[in-house]
């Protein structure tokens, strides 16, 4: 078995640590910056991305299905890691006796004039830092639309849900279901909530004035129209067969945690 393993600007010293660590029982086919990973994929099995969900997200854009990936917690919360650099005798194990588990995360595509982009969190429509609220169009698969007079809107997959999109007050969705969360960012109305619909749902947001667009928090530029739409990208995220979602919630956020 071939593993590389990639890491974030910072990180080098941890992901050669973990190489040396592990080369005596892997084939340890490369270490790398994200920036080298497009040319260092072939005959890799695994890839360990060392890093936060910044770099996790970062490798998935560029290995899409191609190879599975396991993160390693080198960053803040790390909803996409399950690991640290501690635990390194039992990433080893769990990577010799196969004790992982495989989650399939959808990319999200989003139709900007006559390009396609991808995001894996979310996609954000804006308004400038120093510009007005905007009052913004949403229709539902040709249903009947929807406005908001606020500061933007965010549509997120449920890998996204616990990024951006909670920290505007939307649902955190699991990340198993079949959903797209859109939320709007600071309406002007107390009725304006977000919405979860099916991730078959064709989403059209527009405005009459150029918003900033952001994928995964990254600006791709100014329009005033986008369609957003389910990919049939994914990517395989590896996790120990102990992992609970819940958990990772209660320890993270402290979601659900007893107060008493």
């Amino acid at each position: 078995m071939k593993i590389g393993i990639c890491y974030k600007d910072g990180s080098e010293e941890v992901a050669c640590k973990l190489a040396e660590n592990l080369e005596r029982k892997f084939n340890i086919e490369f270490t790398s910056s994200i920036n080298d990973l497009p040319n260092s994929l072939e005959n890799v099995d695994i890839i360990l991305a060392v890093g936060g969900d910044g770099t996790v997200i970062k490798c998935a854009k560029i290995v899409k299905d191609k190879v599975p990936l396991l993160g390693i917690k080198a960053g803040r919360l790390g909803f996409l890691s399950s690991y640290t650099f501690n635990d390194i005798t039992r990433i080893a194990d769990d990577i010799r006796y196969n004790c992982l588990i495989k989650e399939k995360r959808f990319f999200i595509e989003v139709k900007a004039k006559n390009e396609s982009f991808f995001a894996l969190n979310d996609v954000v429509f804006e308004k400038d830092i120093d510009g007005r609220m905007i009052e913004i169009e949403v229709v539902v698969s040709n249903g009947t639309p929807l406005w908001f007079f606020a500061d933007g809107i965010i549509v997120s997959t449920p890998t996204g849900s616990t990024a951006y999109n909670l920290s505007a007050g939307g649902p955190v969705v699991h990340p198993n279901a079949e959903t797209l969360q859109i939320t709007p960012l600071l309406p002007h109305f107390l009725f304006n909530r977000g919405i979860v619909v099916p991730s078959n749902s064709v989403i059209n947001i527009k405005t009459d004035i150029d918003a900033n667009i952001l994928l995964d928090g990254k600006l791709i530029g100014k329009l005033q129209e986008i369609e957003v739409k389910k990919s049939e990208l994914n990517v395989t995220i590896l996790r120990p067969k102990d992992h609970d979602f819940f958990m990772a919630l209660k320890n993270r956020l402290g979601y659900g945690k007893r107060m008493i």
